[in-house]
């Protein structure tokens, strides 16, 4: 009985991540028009039903209509949220985005996990963001060493943050 129980449960989640892309892909063609004529309504409603289901993709896409406008009204807050979501299960592009609007939204305590993932992973940006954020928290020491790796890097604002707020000088 349990073989069958767990046979049973692998099929419908294998069903249903097939419904997911299904609909992330016709929720995909309405957004850009490809081979029917382009709706952002349709795009949001199908986009939405696939988020629903679980698809990383459709979060992240989403997150792009509410983070510009696109067939929605502009939602930024909304953004980072569904940025987040498709961030938590691995979608890189989710991944790399999601600290930049938490930083925006000047949710920073939001934004440093994701930041320091990308630095880790080499972003230069991300080091030069994370500068700028542990110096609005007055942390010095953690500005200096997140600048430093940006400079590194060739971040040239980070050697203007460097010179503006004179991060050699902390230890």
């Amino acid at each position: 009985m349990k073989k069958y129980l767990l046979i049973l449960s692998t099929l419908v989640v294998f069903l249903y991540a097939n419904d997911a892309t299904e609909t992330f892909d016709k929720g995909m063609a309405y957004l850009l028009g490809n081979g029917v004529t382009q709706s952002k309504e349709k795009a949001f409603e199908l986009l939405t039903k696939a988020s629903k289901q679980g698809s990383c993709e459709a979060q992240y896409n989403l997150a792009l209509m509410y983070y510009m406008g696109d067939g929605v009204e502009q939602n930024i807050s909304k953004a980072a949220e569904l940025l987040e979501r498709s961030a938590q299960k691995g979608y890189l592009k989710a991944v790399d985005n999601v600290g930049r609007v938490y930083m925006q939204l000047l949710k920073l305590d939001k934004a440093l996990p994701w930041l320091e993932k990308n630095a880790k992973n080499g972003d230069t940006e991300a080091n030069y963001l994370l500068a700028e954020i542990y110096v609005e928290k007055e942390d010095f020491h953690q500005a200096k060493k997140y600048a430093k790796k940006a400079i590194e890097e060739g971040s040239l604002a980070a050697k203007d943050l460097w010179d503006t707020y004179n991060l050699s000088s902390y230890k």
